[in-house]
């Protein structure tokens, strides 16, 4: 039995805990509106997405402006974390890691607004971007189809859709962003990552046309 307060509670004691070891420099507030667990986005009038597909510096942008985002980290990647629960399941999830277009210099991001760093990055030298992937893991199970698994890794691109074993647990999610991204941090923080890493929130979903592909498992 899931519930959207059980949810909540996980994304807050993860968001705790990277604001408290300084991993995060700014925790949104969880916010639970009927069935969905989000974040509470500083301006709900700007459209997620500036257009249908791969997001680009100005949805970075957006994202920040808006507070559309969980967390942000000390190197200005975003985190944003939103599930869905219904009937005492999850049934459906966004989990995504957004890294930020530029190098930013963490001492920077610590002391000044995030926007206005990236701004300054981007007009002294605004071809120095950072070709770094957002990594999103979804579960979508309304929309079910070949080639569109109902939990499923995106990566590269919009129309990549890797099957993936179940939906994502927040802690799980936490490990496996951080295990691959930042191993030093990972290593000096393992207790915390360890006890999420085995968390499950969802029934296997993974159909006999996923597993014809290369797919995600875990135990």
């Amino acid at each position: 039995m899931t519930t959207p307060r059980a949810v909540r509670d996980g994304i807050n004691n993860l968001l705790d805990y990277l604001h408290a070891a300084e991993i995060a420099v700014f925790i949104n507030t969880v916010s639970t509106d009927g069935t969905r667990v989000s974040w509470h986005s500083l301006d709900p009038s700007l459209p997620f997405l500036t257009h249908r597909g791969d997001p680009g510096l100005e949805d970075y942008r957006r994202w920040v402006l808006a507070g559309a985002f969980s967390a942000y980290l000390y190197d200005g990647a975003l985190l944003q974390l939103t599930y869905d629960v219904e009937g005492g399941a999850i049934t459906g999830h966004r989990l995504a890691y957004i890294p930020c277009p530029y190098r930013l210099d963490p001492d920077l991001v610590r002391l000044e607004p995030l926007l206005d760093v990236v701004d300054i990055y981007a007009a002294d030298n605004p071809t120095n971007m950072v070709l770094h992937s957002a990594v999103r893991f979804d579960y979508d199970p309304a929309s079910t189809a070949p080639g569109h698994p109902a939990s499923h890794l995106t990566i590269n691109s919009a129309h990549c859709r890797i099957a993936c074993a179940a939906p994502m647990h927040v802690g799980r999610f936490a490990d496996f962003i951080f295990r691959h991204f930042y191993a030093d941090l990972w290593a000096a923080h393992r207790s915390y990552f360890a006890g999420g890493a085995t968390r499950h929130i969802g029934q296997r979903t993974l159909s006999d046309d996923d597993r014809t592909s290369p797919h995600l498992m875990w135990n």
